[in-house]
């Protein structure tokens, strides 16, 4: 209705030019105008621009990979506060034995403790396999960063072995205690895995398991 208003004014509008206007070349030309920006309105309409943001059942889809992903990844997470907890009790162990606050008997004891909470450990890790119902590009990077904590879980645990190992008398170099610390100690440096870095996996998921946000027309 609006719109036969507006028409009914620019024919009114163009008769009064028409009557008034001193140069009829000065009135064609206003036409002209006039048509041009008539049919640019015409093309805007009648192709609008398309709606931003995304559907519904994609933003479901987007929240049920959300909820997937967090249930492995919380279980991960937990998994990985545990390996630090035994990174931490190796080197206190070592550190006590170094300060001469335990025997090298006690130490060797503490080290095989550990060695079987790393091994259990391990193997957990081992068998958190990401969820097959992730979509392929969030699978493949979780299995990525757990193939990455694997391998530093399987370095971490050789190395609390292999400690262990040298702490047996029969391994030992001599009977002096800075002597056999230096021992432990030369193993730990030698064995110790280099840090686990997942964080451009984990950015990387974020991305796609963030909702886009609707854009202000």
């Amino acid at each position: 209705m609006l719109a036969y208003v507006f028409l009914a004014l620019a024919i009114l509008l163009l008769v009064l030019l028409y009557r008034y206007l001193p140069s009829k070349r000065v009135f064609c030309f206003f036409c002209l105008t006039l048509a041009l920006a008539g049919l640019i309105s015409y093309t805007f309409w009648q192709h609008p621009r398309q709606p931003s943001g995304i559907s519904e059942e994609e933003r479901y889809d987007i929240m049920q990979q959300q909820q997937i992903f967090a249930a492995w990844y919380g279980t991960y997470q937990k998994q990985l506060k545990q390996l630090d907890h035994n990174w931490r009790w190796y080197h206190q162990i070592l550190e006590d034995f170094k300060e001469d606050n335990i025997s090298i008997q006690t130490t060797n004891v503490r080290l095989k403790q550990l060695e079987e909470e790393e091994k259990l450990l391990t193997s957990a890790i081992a068998g958190n396999t990401p969820p097959l119902e992730l979509h392929d590009a969030c699978y493949d990077l979780a299995a990525a960063i757990l193939q990455k904590t694997k391998d530093y879980a399987a370095a971490q645990q050789n190395a609390i072995t292999l400690t262990r190992a040298a702490s047996e008398p029969k391994f030992l170099p001599s009977d002096d205690q800075e002597e056999q610390s230096r021992a432990l100690q030369t193993v730990m440096e030698k064995e110790s895995p280099v840090a686990l870095f997942t964080a451009s996996e984990i950015t990387q998921i974020q991305a796609l398991l963030s909702v886009p946000e609707e854009k202000a027309e």
